[in-house]
């Protein structure tokens, strides 16, 4: 099934999450990973910026083993580049 996403990553603006004592933290964005191996996991984690949110996330699945699928290293052009058709 090469090629098929086998992951969900979401990066959203946060306003800040609660501290122990209620008051709000520094707003940023949460990133926020579910994937299906054997069983569906997911992690989450809050950043300052967008980009280093959605950095951390893909980090977080490259470490779990998962390829990352994404405009800037598209699958298509590897299989096609390993076959010899690219």
């Amino acid at each position: 099934m090469h090629g098929l996403k086998n992951y969900n990553l979401v990066v959203e603006p946060w306003p800040g999450n609660p501290g122990p004592l209620g008051p709000r933290g520094r707003p940023g964005y949460r990133w926020r990973v579910t994937w299906k191996r054997q069983s569906e996991w997911y992690a989450e984690g809050f950043e300052d910026s967008h980009g280093s949110a959605r950095a951390a996330a893909e980090a977080y699945l490259a470490r779990q083993g998962i390829e990352i699928m994404s405009l800037s290293r598209p699958a298509l052009m590897r299989s096609a580049h390993q076959t010899g058709q690219g």
